[in-house]
């Protein structure tokens, strides 16, 4: 408990480091007289999901400097204006009221989590602003959120994937389901239980856990007896993906193990858990753009190209850093910026139906985008893959996708 607060309280300074950078790098622009384009911020700065808040900034940040260096957006020097969700839904609707209705924000970037997401949304909707955030649950549709996207697939995009793989590439017959009890990962293990049936793949078991948990041997205690060829694991954090590994090797139990993005995106943090050899049996999924097989030069996509750009910001912090997770909030910041100039408008609905009509367009580090009037999921099925070895990283920071 020492050492995660600590952890926290290193991670709320380098924050604070950070907006304090910015707002000296932006506060040039409002010399010139322009006003200021109010882009609000919104993540778990503090709370169990801290890593995500402490992520996101970084890449924030880097975007909104390269986007004031060239003239802001639409003309205008943006200023972030961050907010603390604590990972809680009654901080998170709270701190999104301040942002719409006393900082009167233009846009807004986050929540990183879909049940806080499904808290604020109708906050923003109501007030007619344009928001991504990165969320995946399948109950955030755009009949909610007209004028909201994100840039996570959706649940039913991820368990399709996940399914293949367990289908396709690991020939497996049965499978178990673990998860944490976010609105997120619910909806990735409903959908995978319906994948699974179409598939003929048996579910031998399903079990949640808490965000705070660090132990997770109930729960895989009771769904070992049936000896699942494959455990999935839908987890909120690299901590968790660390746990579940961990706990696996104390009881001898060596399944497959298959997950969701969350499962690589912050390997440090599931090595420093469960060891050098975290990753030995254990895939998740990733964007194809930020992946590579043999075949792909080192340094060639957009991404590697970012994540030199994110180190020479960062500096000597940036292996604190998860760059898949800033690089999310980075994409997040021009894709507000492409919708926004495309329409000539702030407002959420001429966004909204910019978006609907021309995602396809924008060019991101994540990859491809599209989106529809009925699919505000930015990311589809076609556009992932599986990672292995996550801790492996190539020397231009990519990861080796699974099967390459």
């Amino acid at each position: 408990m020492k050492s995660q607060r600590r952890k926290t309280l290193l991670g709320v300074a380098l924050v604070a480091i950070s907006m304090a950078n910015l707002s000296i790098g932006i506060s040039q622009g409002y010399a010139q007289g322009a006003a200021p384009f109010k882009l609000g911020f919104i993540a778990s700065m503090t709370g169990p999901q801290s890593q995500s808040g402490f992520n996101g900034i970084a890449g924030l940040n880097l975007a909104v400097k390269e986007i004031n260096a060239r003239g802001g957006i639409m003309g205008r020097q943006v200023q972030v204006i961050t907010a603390d969700d604590q990972s809680d839904p009654t901080a998170a609707v709270n701190e999104m009221r301040r942002l719409v209705q006393r900082e009167k924000v233009d846009a807004v970037a986050g929540p990183m989590s879909s049940q806080l997401v499904l808290a604020t949304l109708p906050i923003v909707t109501e007030a007619k602003i344009p928001s991504i955030s990165i969320s995946g649950s399948s109950a955030i549709t755009p009949q909610i959120g007209p004028y909201h996207f994100s840039l996570l697939p959706s649940s039913d995009a991820q368990a399709q994937a996940i399914a293949n793989h367990v289908e396709q590439v690991l020939k497996a017959k049965s499978a178990a389901i673990i998860h944490d009890v976010g609105a997120q990962s619910r909806s990735i293990a409903e959908a995978l239980t319906v994948e699974f049936k179409k598939r003929n793949i048996e579910l031998t078991g399903r079990q949640e856990y808490a965000a705070t948990d660090t132990d997770m041997t109930p729960a895989l205690l009771s769904m070992r007896g049936k000896r699942p060829e494959v455990l999935v694991a839908s987890v909120a954090t690299g901590n968790d993906t660390g746990y579940i590994i961990k706990n696996l090797g104390e009881m001898g139990w060596a399944p497959k193990v298959v997950g969701n993005m969350n499962v690589v995106i912050a390997p440090a943090d599931t090595v420093k858990v469960a060891g050098p050899d975290a990753y030995k049996n254990a895939v998740g999924l990733a964007y194809n753009a930020l992946t590579y097989c043999k075949s792909d030069a080192p340094g060639s996509s957009d991404f590697a190209k970012y994540k030199q750009r994110l180190q020479a910001e960062t500096g000597a912090n940036y292996s604190r850093y998860s760059p898949v997770l800033a690089g999310m909030l980075y994409d997040i910041v021009y894709v507000l910026k492409a919708g926004l100039e495309g329409s000539k408008k702030t407002d959420g609905p001429s966004f909204g139906a910019w978006m609907e009509q021309n995602a396809a367009s924008v060019k991101v580090t994540s990859g491809n985008m599209f989106a529809s009037k009925t699919n505000h999921f930015l990311i589809g099925a076609s556009a992932l893959g599986l990672a292995e070895d996550a801790d492996k990283i190539r020397s231009d920071g990519m990861t080796k996708r699974a099967g390459c």
